[in-house]
């Protein structure tokens, strides 16, 4: 396939490049980041969305078969300080690679939403089919790009998958997630700070799997369908998750409890149980994430950068 990646520099976007290399898909990737891989089935393209004109001609004549849409302005603490920024770059954004699809005829794409898009559901998996009640500049900006969405569907313009992604995680991520975050603090022996109680629950999933679930649903996935992908096997609070590293290292991990107000998320904003009900994904198309979270420490941990968390 010929297939267009937005984000191609995050996570997500540089695990899902190497698997479809790997799989002699054809690739235009678009980041506003330098290229990072050399191949003759890569074209890199420094482009900013925001930018339609400027995109779609430097689109035009190119064959597309699939766009996956995964830029996004991201960051809890960074989408609450710039609440308009992170909604203006996530619709202006997702609506204009929509136009982009309309006016070159590419009739799928998949977009990268969020478990943001729920809100609090208290104590339950989150269903595709579940009530959106976002809390979140964030949240509201994926309800709003989705919505965008499902609207060109019904023109008969595009096709499309919608994928709600949680609590994603791996190498290499940016040092705004919690993971990522507790790690480089522990390696530079840092007191750790736990917002709350420290009792907020989440379902970590391995960016490996997370690709692995959109590999599936370009292969599989039924049209026009949302998906959840995420780990649901291994729930824990934040409290639980320090002591999973505390387990891989050698010497004691330091560690405060603080109030939300000085937290990056504001209590009436936190999500105090996020678990994703994956059960659709599993039918569709035989999705199952394998990486245990212990296992997904140790691949942090043995990362090169934080190699003296030791």
């Amino acid at each position: 396939m010929n297939i267009l990646i937005t984000g191609s520099e995050g996570l997500i976007g540089k695990e899902l490049v190497t698997r479809l290399l790997n799989s002699n898909h054809k690739l235009i990737c678009i980041d506003l980041k330098k290229k990072n891989f050399k191949s003759k089935n890569i074209i890199y393209l420094k482009k900013n969305l925001l930018k339609k004109k400027e995109l779609l001609n430097s689109l035009k004549g190119k064959k597309i078969d699939l766009i996956i849409h995964l830029a996004a302005f991201l960051g809890v603490k960074k989408s609450e300080k710039y609440e308009i920024e992170c909604l203006e770059t996530n619709i202006i954004s997702t609506r204009n690679v929509l136009d982009i699809c309309k006016k070159l005829k590419i009739r799928r794409i998949i977009f990268s939403s969020s478990s943001e898009v729920y809100g609090n559901l208290y104590k339950r998996a989150m269903k595709e089919e579940d009530s959106l009640s976002p809390v979140s500049a964030y949240g509201v900006s994926k309800v709003c790009c989705e919505t965008y969405i499902k609207a060109y569907a019904k023109k008969k313009i595009i096709n499309y998958n919608i994928v709600r992604f949680f609590n994603i995680y791996g190498n290499n991520q940016k040092k705004d997630f919690v993971i990522s975050k507790f790690a480089k603090l522990i390696s530079k022996n840092r007191e750790i700070e736990i917002f709350g109680s420290g009792n907020q629950i989440r379902s970590y999933c391995h960016v490996e799997d997370a690709v692995e679930g959109l590999i599936k649903i370009i292969k599989r996935g039924k049209k026009n369908t949302i998906y959840n992908i995420g780990n649901n096997l291994e729930p824990v609070n934040l409290k639980t998750l320090v002591n999973f590293f505390q387990k891989f290292i050698k010497k004691k991990i330091k560690k405060k409890f603080i109030t939300f107000d000085k937290s990056d998320r504001a209590f009436q904003r936190e999500i105090f149980f996020r678990v994703p009900n994956i059960e659709k994904i599993k039918r569709d198309t035989d999705y199952q994430p394998r990486i245990k979270l212990a296992e997904g420490l140790k691949k942090i941990i043995n990362n090169e950068k934080i190699h003296n968390i030791f």
